[in-house]
């Protein structure tokens, strides 16, 4: 059963409901549950397969994943603050491939450098670009945050911590 389109999001209903916010045959976006409660400013939202994948481990997860979470986070998100995330398998409560859409928090940015990021043209190689990084940090747990750098640049910020918390406003409390 697939979210509901029209359930509404009263503070009393909200964790008891789905929002969509995109759908189509691959991709769903749904309002994180961590919204309920929250100012209207607030965004959290979720992008995931409508396919069983694990997480960044598993070797079927798709890149046009992040192109999609990226169309439906522009639609809530300003630009220069968007993070895509996904956590570590370590540090994830569930066992299916979710990208978190949320802002960076302020001192972002300033902290990437120490993570040894890459930058990258396109969104369609992530994947492969954060799996390449986590190996040469050799790392087997990993988490990946995608910003955007420039305008047609991406930063890819690879940690074998939680780049949701170390890097997002991902909760409003």
């Amino acid at each position: 059963m697939l979210p509901r389109r029209d359930a509404n999001c009263g503070v009393s209903e909200c964790k008891k409901t789905n929002e969509v916010w995109a759908l189509n045959t691959q991709y769903a976006a749904i309002r994180d549950i961590k919204m309920c409660g929250c100012p209207a400013e607030f965004v959290h939202g979720l992008a995931m397969p409508r396919e069983v994948i694990t997480g960044v481990e598993d070797l079927n997860r798709q890149e046009g994943i992040w192109q999609f979470a990226w169309d439906v986070a522009t639609e809530r998100i300003e630009l220069d603050l968007i993070a895509l995330v996904v956590n570590p398998k370590s540090q994830r409560t569930q066992n299916q491939l979710h990208i978190h859409l949320v802002r960076l928090d302020k001192n972002a940015r300033s902290n990437f450098s120490q993570y040894a990021p890459s930058y990258v043209n396109s969104l369609e190689n992530i994947w492969a670009t954060a799996e390449k990084d986590a190996r040469s940090k050799e790392l087997i747990d990993y988490g990946v945050l995608v910003a955007q750098q420039s305008p047609g640049k991406y930063i890819v910020v690879v940690t074998p911590n939680s780049p949701e918390a170390a890097f997002t406003q991902w909760s409003c409390n």
